[in-house]
């Protein structure tokens, strides 16, 4: 299997037909969260998990799917998250099995990884998985990692072949507010994560490589071994910057766009002191979750019957911009 460099989130059906499309040429994965796409919905098209599937798969083959921080109180409402890993091991390509929100250690994240593998392993052995998380969820250091992949190694067995990808951190985080990369990259930091990872035998992959595409920091993640990244966000603000755009040519439009944005409360998770913002930032910060909401398709996108191809004119430079950046490295 040709795996890809990239990963995108499905944040709305315009970035997912962009991506299938993409496919036809290139190596490329979706990875819907549990939020935007779950077995009992999402935020993005309505979809739920097997209707979200079976769109993609009529369209085309070449996407690998896979399953963005799935595990317990990780969708819309708290639960265990077992029916969503279910449904998921029955659809997706690969699950990213992710306990880290809910554990107190490492401890306790190996042991819950290691139970959630076996008892999905059993069900179908040919489901692939990604394990660890993003710093901004629970930072861990190279060696704790190593020590966490030991953990699973002795206790799946055959099942930890299964294992495809190790998260790892390099220091940065997201700031959708401001649309900025925030923290501090350290070279030597995800050097020593890549190293850890190799060996044993997984491939090294790291979130939140939003904002990078306009310069050369995602070539430089490949350059030091960086085997795969995740880009969610930036996708979905590229349609929100172009109703935001639009909108601004008319008071009233824009007005409504940014009540829609404000009464969502979506912003509450970016955004600390909202008076200290611009309506046009929490418009930019949460319009990508409201694309599907009919209140939005009426009062909003009916003006523009003819943003698919502008929108998606803009999310396909963004890919193609993907490709230049890493078609020198390896799949």
């Amino acid at each position: 299997m040709n795996f890809p460099k990239y990963y995108i989130g499905p944040m709305s059906k315009n970035v997912v037909d962009c991506v299938i499309d993409h496919s036809k040429q290139h190596p490329i994965g979706l990875i819907p969260s549990r939020r935007q796409v779950d077995w009992c919905g999402g935020y993005v098209n309505k979809w739920n998990t097997e209707s979200f599937t079976e769109y993609v798969r009529e369209k085309s083959d070449s996407v690998l799917l896979c399953r963005d921080h799935g595990g317990e109180n990780q969708g819309l409402e708290q639960d265990d998250g077992l029916t969503s890993f279910t449904k998921d091991n029955q659809n997706f390509n690969l699950i990213h099995i992710d306990p880290f929100r809910v554990s107190n250690n490492m401890l306790d994240a190996a042991k819950c990884t290691t139970t959630i593998i076996q008892c999905l392993y059993e069900s179908n052995k040919d489901t692939m998985y990604e394990v660890g998380t993003e710093e901004a969820i629970y930072k861990y250091q190279p060696d704790e990692l190593k020590w966490f992949l030991e953990y699973l190694k002795m206790g799946l067995g055959d099942a930890f072949n299964q294992i495809k990808y190790a998260v790892v951190q390099s220091g940065t985080g997201l700031d959708l507010s401001t649309r900025t990369n925030t923290g501090n990259f350290s070279k030597r930091r995800l050097k020593n994560f890549i190293k850890v990872v190799k060996k044993y035998g997984v491939m090294s992959k790291e979130h939140n490589g939003d904002y990078l595409t306009d310069s050369f920091d995602v070539e430089l993640r490949f350059e030091c071994g960086l085997d795969a990244i995740n880009i969610a966000p930036e996708f979905g603000q590229i349609e929100s910057e172009f109703y935001l755009n639009e909108c601004k040519k008319d008071k009233k439009l824009f007005e409504e766009l940014y009540q829609l944005c404000y009464t969502s409360n979506k912003w509450r998770k970016w955004i600390k002191d909202v008076k200290r913002v611009s309506k046009s930032q929490i418009i930019m910060t949460c319009c990508h979750y409201i694309l599907s909401n009919q209140e939005f398709k009426n009062k909003i996108a009916c003006n523009f019957p003819h943003s698919e191809s502008s929108i998606k004119s803009r999310i396909n430079s963004k890919l193609k911009l993907l490709n230049e950046q890493t078609k020198n490295y390896c799949f």
